[in-house]
């Protein structure tokens, strides 16, 4: 069935009420007799506002402005989105659905527009099950500046970061061993890219695979050196993720130290995929 406009609704109800027949009204429209008549007896009901299109579903209830002002608070604090936030609030005893918790991110502009949504994505998480087995290491650059840093595969704890103005093999081992000293530990496995900083791209004269300097302080420690494939930085996802946690923050909270983000990244940021759980506090248990 067409959907009726308020210009078809009232000259419906115009027609009815001056005697025209609600079998041929019906077929001009293309509707049933029924909606015919249901429209007369609203017009009778409700006077002009009969000629107003209904909105489909149960009307909106007004939600308690506290509730609101503590949804964008934790928002603005912590950068959750909408199922976090659900989480987070639940566990406080808020009985409210994720769709409203979303609907007030939407109208107050906290959410970013998704122009093209993705369908239903099958997830399949690759993780070692105890902590320091292996670490994901990178750069990545924003707004002219350099960023490395080790994450740890099974807790997703930041071991260490640096901003650096170079993206050397050099500032790649100092971020490595302040990693060593804060956690007292050393990975069995490093795991990166074919990036320059870690991995000797080039082959001598007899076709052999040169070392880098990345990779010689790594077999002096002790430690396998694991790469990826080229062109495929899912293997390295853990570290990508972090990055894109990284420019977020830093896009909203452009005054807050690298340090400062890593601390509250471990320690107070909740993750979807540690079962709502800190960095932390997973890498604790599976020591």
């Amino acid at each position: 069935m067409e959907k009726l406009t308020e210009k078809k609704r009232k000259w419906i109800i115009q027609q009815f009420r001056a005697g025209r027949s609600a079998t041929i009204i019906a077929k001009i429209q293309r509707i049933s007799r029924r909606m015919v008549y249901k429209l007369s007896n609203n017009f009778k009901r409700e006077g002009i506002s009969a000629y107003n299109a209904k909105k489909a579903g149960r009307p909106s209830l007004p939600l308690n402005q506290s509730f609101v002002k503590k949804v964008i608070d934790i928002r603005k604090r912590d950068d959750y989105g909408a199922e976090k936030l659900h989480f987070v609030l639940k566990r406080e005893g808020f009985i409210v659905s994720q769709r409203q918790i979303q609907k007030i991110l939407d109208q107050r502009g906290l959410t970013e527009p998704c122009v093209k949504r993705r369908g239903q994505r099958t997830y399949v998480r690759y993780q070692w099950p105890i902590s320091n087995y292996l670490w994901h290491v990178d750069w990545t650059t924003y707004k002219g500046k350099l960023y490395c840093a080790f994450i740890d595969d099974r807790s997703r704890k930041i071991m260490a970061a640096g901003e650096f103005n170079n993206a050397i093999a050099d500032n790649a081992k100092f971020v490595l061993y302040q990693a060593i000293l804060d956690n007292g530990v050393c990975p069995v496995i490093i795991l990166s890219d074919k990036g320059s900083q870690f991995y000797a791209n080039k082959h001598d004269k007899t076709g052999k695979k040169g070392i880098s300097e990345f990779e010689k302080e790594l077999e002096e420690l002790g430690i396998e050196f694991w790469t990826s494939r080229r062109n495929h930085p899912q293997t390295n996802g853990k570290m990508e993720k972090w990055f894109d946690t990284l420019k977020k923050r830093k896009k909203r909270h452009p005054e807050e130290s690298l340090q400062d983000f890593v601390k509250w990244y471990n320690n107070e940021r909740i993750h979807h995929a540690l079962d709502y759980n800190t960095p932390e506090e997973v890498y604790k248990e599976n020591l």
